[in-house]
Protein backbone atom coordinates (compact mmCIF):
# COMPACT_ATOMS: atom_id res chain seq x y z
CA UNK A 1 0.00 0.00 0.00
CA UNK A 2 1.23 3.46 -0.86
CA UNK A 3 1.88 5.64 2.16
CA UNK A 4 0.00 8.92 2.39
CA UNK A 5 3.30 10.80 2.59
CA UNK A 6 3.89 9.82 -1.04
CA UNK A 7 0.69 11.37 -2.37
CA UNK A 8 0.38 14.25 0.09
CA UNK A 9 1.54 16.73 -2.59
CA UNK A 10 -1.23 15.42 -4.88
CA UNK A 11 -3.81 16.06 -2.15
CA UNK A 12 -2.65 19.67 -1.83
CA UNK A 13 -2.68 20.08 -5.62
CA UNK A 14 -6.25 18.76 -5.84
CA UNK A 15 -7.37 21.16 -3.10
CA UNK A 16 -5.76 24.11 -4.90
CA UNK A 17 -7.87 23.20 -7.95
CA UNK A 18 -11.06 22.95 -5.86
CA UNK A 19 -11.18 19.16 -6.23
CA UNK A 20 -11.58 16.31 -3.77
CA UNK A 21 -9.01 13.57 -3.26
CA UNK A 22 -9.77 9.88 -2.63
CA UNK A 23 -7.33 7.51 -0.95
CA UNK A 24 -7.34 4.23 1.02
CA UNK A 25 -6.90 4.28 4.76
CA UNK A 26 -5.06 1.89 7.07
CA UNK A 27 -5.65 0.93 10.66
CA UNK A 28 -8.45 0.17 13.07
CA UNK A 29 -8.90 3.48 14.88
CA UNK A 30 -12.03 4.49 12.96
CA UNK A 31 -13.87 1.17 13.12
CA UNK A 32 -16.70 0.27 12.85
CA UNK A 33 -17.26 3.03 10.28
CA UNK A 34 -13.96 2.78 8.39
CA UNK A 35 -11.69 -0.23 7.92
CA UNK A 36 -8.28 -0.76 6.33
CA UNK A 37 -8.46 -0.31 2.53
CA UNK A 38 -11.77 1.57 2.63
CA UNK A 39 -11.52 4.71 0.51
CA UNK A 40 -12.12 8.14 2.01
CA UNK A 41 -13.05 11.21 -0.03
CA UNK A 42 -11.43 14.34 1.38
CA UNK A 43 -11.96 18.00 0.48
CA UNK A 44 -10.22 21.18 1.54
CA UNK A 45 -11.36 22.51 4.89
CA UNK A 46 -13.76 25.42 4.74
CA UNK A 47 -15.15 25.10 8.23
CA UNK A 48 -15.01 22.44 10.94
CA UNK A 49 -17.25 21.42 13.78
CA UNK A 50 -17.46 18.79 16.46
CA UNK A 51 -18.09 15.40 14.92
CA UNK A 52 -16.30 16.06 11.62
CA UNK A 53 -13.74 13.49 10.45
CA UNK A 54 -10.50 15.26 9.59
CA UNK A 55 -7.24 14.28 7.93
CA UNK A 56 -4.51 15.95 9.98
CA UNK A 57 -0.78 15.69 10.51
CA UNK A 58 0.69 15.16 13.95
CA UNK A 59 3.77 17.11 14.98
CA UNK A 60 5.83 13.93 14.45
CA UNK A 61 4.75 13.95 10.77
CA UNK A 62 2.27 11.07 11.00
CA UNK A 63 -0.98 11.48 9.04
CA UNK A 64 -4.18 10.58 10.89
CA UNK A 65 -7.90 10.40 10.09
CA UNK A 66 -9.91 10.93 13.29
CA UNK A 67 -13.08 12.59 14.51
CA UNK A 68 -13.22 15.98 16.24
CA UNK A 69 -14.43 15.48 19.79
CA UNK A 70 -14.04 19.08 20.98
CA UNK A 71 -13.21 22.50 19.51
CA UNK A 72 -11.75 25.33 21.60
CA UNK A 73 -10.71 28.30 19.46
CA UNK A 74 -8.26 26.95 16.90
CA UNK A 75 -7.35 23.92 19.04
CA UNK A 76 -8.99 20.53 18.58
CA UNK A 77 -9.36 17.34 20.55
CA UNK A 78 -9.49 14.25 18.29
CA UNK A 79 -10.34 10.62 18.88
CA UNK A 80 -10.78 7.57 16.66
CA UNK A 81 -14.21 5.93 16.79
CA UNK A 82 -12.55 2.74 18.06
CA UNK A 83 -10.45 4.49 20.69
CA UNK A 84 -10.93 5.83 24.17
CA UNK A 85 -7.71 7.87 24.42
CA UNK A 86 -8.06 11.41 23.05
CA UNK A 87 -5.47 13.59 21.36
CA UNK A 88 -5.61 17.18 22.59
CA UNK A 89 -4.05 20.36 21.29
CA UNK A 90 -4.14 19.73 17.54
CA UNK A 91 -4.02 23.12 15.80
CA UNK A 92 -6.00 24.20 12.76
CA UNK A 93 -2.80 24.52 10.71
CA UNK A 94 -2.20 20.78 11.21
CA UNK A 95 -5.58 19.96 9.67
CA UNK A 96 -5.37 19.11 5.98
CA UNK A 97 -8.81 18.07 4.79
CA UNK A 98 -12.29 17.02 5.80
CA UNK A 99 -13.66 13.56 5.01
CA UNK A 100 -16.97 14.01 3.20
CA UNK A 101 -17.64 10.44 2.03
CA UNK A 102 -16.26 6.92 2.01
CA UNK A 103 -16.42 3.74 -0.06
CA UNK A 104 -16.19 0.29 1.47
CA UNK A 105 -13.40 -1.93 0.17
CA UNK A 106 -14.39 -3.52 -3.14
CA UNK A 107 -17.75 -1.69 -3.39
CA UNK A 108 -18.76 1.00 -5.84
CA UNK A 109 -21.35 2.73 -3.66
CA UNK A 110 -20.18 5.96 -2.03
CA UNK A 111 -21.57 6.84 1.40
CA UNK A 112 -21.88 10.54 2.19
CA UNK A 113 -21.26 11.61 5.77
CA UNK A 114 -24.71 13.04 6.34
CA UNK A 115 -28.27 11.90 6.93
CA UNK A 116 -30.16 10.54 9.91
CA UNK A 117 -28.33 7.19 10.22
CA UNK A 118 -24.93 8.86 10.12
CA UNK A 119 -25.93 11.54 12.67
CA UNK A 120 -27.29 8.81 14.97
CA UNK A 121 -24.02 6.87 14.64
CA UNK A 122 -22.06 10.05 15.48
CA UNK A 123 -24.08 10.58 18.64
CA UNK A 124 -23.34 7.02 19.74
CA UNK A 125 -19.58 7.20 19.18
CA UNK A 126 -19.33 10.49 21.06
CA UNK A 127 -20.58 8.72 24.17
CA UNK A 128 -17.73 7.15 26.16
CA UNK A 129 -19.88 4.13 27.02
CA UNK A 130 -20.43 3.18 23.38
CA UNK A 131 -16.86 4.02 22.41
CA UNK A 132 -15.66 1.53 25.01
CA UNK A 133 -18.12 -1.08 23.76
CA UNK A 134 -16.92 -0.62 20.16
CA UNK A 135 -13.30 -0.95 21.29
CA UNK A 136 -14.04 -4.23 23.11
CA UNK A 137 -16.21 -5.78 20.40
CA UNK A 138 -13.95 -5.11 17.41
Amino acid sequence: MIKIEEFYPLILEAFEKGQTFTFPIRGTSMQPLLHTNDLVVVKAIEQVKRGDIILYRRENGQFVVHRILKVVGDSFTFVGDHQTQVEKGVKLNQCIGKVIAYKKQGKEKQYLLKGFRYRFYCKLVRMKLFRGIFAKLL
